[in-house]
């Protein structure tokens, strides 16, 4: 059965393999984390060719400009995955079980689900990119009170130091 990956693992391998998450960070040349990241142990071989191409086909769901857009661009990644949900009984429980048409979307196919899941069960607002100038780093929100704007707390904390310095030059006769 496919499981979905954690939420964290789909944000490690979007902003760690992701070609625009890279650029912008000035990491394109930099190695690659090791694939056992996000990688669980009994799906097939992923090579850092395969996972970048996993990650930017997911940037786009988290950077859409609206809900239509994530909306439509989740339900393209999975018609093209050729996902089929089947249902199963196990313990009294009914699960779902997401399936690939090939082996090899198997891990597009656990991100999918696992953005699903963030996006029926906290809303569409659930995912993005980061607010920071400079930064396309991709985020899940976890219920914590007001919604997330920034990928990290370096991001938020020198947003706030520019926003800060700018009120200061603005006050400045």
């Amino acid at each position: 059965m496919l499981l979905p990956l954690e939420p964290d693992d789909v944000v490690v391998l979007v902003n760690e393999w992701g070609t625009a998450p890279r650029v912008e960070a000035g990491e394109a040349a930099q190695a690659y984390p090791p694939v056992s990241l996000v990688v669980p142990p009994d799906t097939v071989r992923f090579d850092d060719a395969a996972l970048t191409g996993i990650a930017d086909l997911l940037h786009p769901v988290f950077a859409a400009p609206s809900s239509a857009e994530r909306v439509r661009l989740m339900d393209d990644l999975l018609a093209r995955a050729g996902t089929t949900v089947r249902l199963a009984l196990a313990d009294d429980q009914v699960t779902a079980e997401w399936r690939p048409a090939d082996r090899s979307d198997s891990l597009l196919v656990a991100a999918l689900r696992t953005l699903h899941d963030m996006l029926v069960e906290r809303g569409l607002d659930a995912i993005g990119t980061c607010d920071a100038d400079a930064c396309v780093d991709v985020w899940i929100d976890r219920p914590r009170g007001r919604p997330r704007r920034y990928c990290s707390d370096t991001c938020s904390g020198r947003a706030r130091v520019t926003a800060f310095r700018r009120r200061r030059r603005e006050e400045r006769p």
